[in-house]
């Protein structure tokens, strides 16, 4: 069953944004503080515009790494599933 999406309210900077999500309260919360961290942390003589994109772009990136680290963790302890052969048997 599909979670129902919620109305939900971001303020970064002096801006506030209403968002429909479906995060519950806690994971909303834990990601809203992030974006909030972030976005303190960006060029505060930048306008507002340049700091949401700066942050969207350092939030890719750091996407981008988990994804590369984790494929290379795929990679290191995937186990052939295809041939058949278990894991006690390697050399």
């Amino acid at each position: 069953m599909r979670e129902q999406a919620r109305e939900a309210r971001i303020t970064l900077g002096s801006k506030s944004y209403n968002l429909d999500t479906t995060l519950d309260r806690e994971q909303f919360g834990k990601v809203e503080t992030m974006c909030q961290n972030l976005y303190r942390h960006l060029a505060p003589a930048s306008d507002h515009e340049k700091r949401l994109v700066l942050g969207w772009m350092v939030m890719a990136y750091k996407l981008q790494q988990a994804e590369e680290k984790l494929s290379l963790l795929l990679e290191k302890y995937q186990f052939p599933a295809a041939t058949g052969e278990s894991g006690g048997d390697r050399r």
